[in-house]
């Protein structure tokens, strides 16, 4: 069974088959919280992917999105990012319930920014094969409680990571000069905290001590420290050559979004 037949075998109660065809399907899909963009829905088109899976975009006449947009994950061919590796085959049922609750958040999301010009943070996946390097980014930092500092740098421009980054070797597998401050911020609050915890938090307004920072050095998360910024290098490396590319070819920004590196 491919991945079309699977997915229609599966269809939730948001979404309603209206034109089937041998490799494609039209569908109307209105999922919850996205009727405050379309009284009707949006009008989708499925079809079979030359990756085993199915592409899913827009009926082009009834087309309420921009037609490209990088920041709200529609590739250049008007197909929907829907998540990673979205478009190839569902092995089951249970992937195919999967694929359409992913597709209600996206559509969800794509309201959320046509309000607020913005994705929603903990939803955006860094573009192309920068993807690889933000999911081990964040696999580094949830145990430390710092994926709010990946989300916020990536894709508010906010926050240490967004800021200048320490020097790396030539050969990018290492970080220069570790006696510099901590790229983090974090000062040392109290002798016992030493050596066993980062402290970020600033202090109250009646506090007039001067914390010293910590040198890299001495962090006590400086592995993760440093890992996070030789992949924050990679990642931005890789959006980087896409944002060229796609300059190359002539891709201009469709206006919706308060972020959008090819506006630049």
């Amino acid at each position: 069974m491919n991945t079309l037949h699977r997915l229609l075998q599966n269809v939730p109660e948001w979404a309603s088959i209206k034109d089937r065809k041998t490799r494609q399907v039209t569908v109307l899909a209105s999922p919850p919280g996205t009727k405050t963009m379309s009284a009707d829905g949006f009008w989708l088109r499925l079809k079979l992917s030359g990756h085993g899976g199915v592409a899913v975009r827009e009926v082009e006449d009834k087309r309420q999105l921009p037609a490209f947009c990088l920041e709200r994950h529609i590739n250049p061919d008007s197909t929907f990012c829907v998540y990673f590796r979205s478009e190839y085959s569902l092995e089951n049922d249970e992937a195919a319930k999967t694929w359409w609750s992913y597709l209600s958040v996206y559509l969800r999301n794509q309201v959320y920014a046509h309000k607020r010009g913005v994705w929603p943070l903990g939803s955006g996946l860094s573009h192309g094969d920068a993807a690889h390097t933000q999911i081990t980014m964040e696999a580094l930092a949830e145990p430390l409680g710092w994926k709010d500092d990946l989300w916020l740098a990536m894709f508010r421009g906010q926050g240490w990571l967004a800021e200048s980054l320490p020097r790396i070797s030539r050969d990018c597998r290492r970080v220069l000069n570790a006696r510099t401050p901590c790229p983090r911020g974090c000062r040392w609050k109290h002798k016992l905290l030493r050596k066993k915890s980062c402290i970020l938090d600033e202090c109250n307004s009646n506090c007039n001590r001067l914390h010293k920072p910590i040198l890299r050095a001495e962090c006590p998360n400086r592995d993760v420290i440093e890992k996070l910024v030789l992949r924050e290098n990679e990642r931005q490396r890789i959006e980087s050559e896409i944002i060229n590319s796609l300059k190359k070819d002539g891709k201009k920004c469709c206006g919706s979004m308060k972020r959008c590196p090819l506006a630049t």
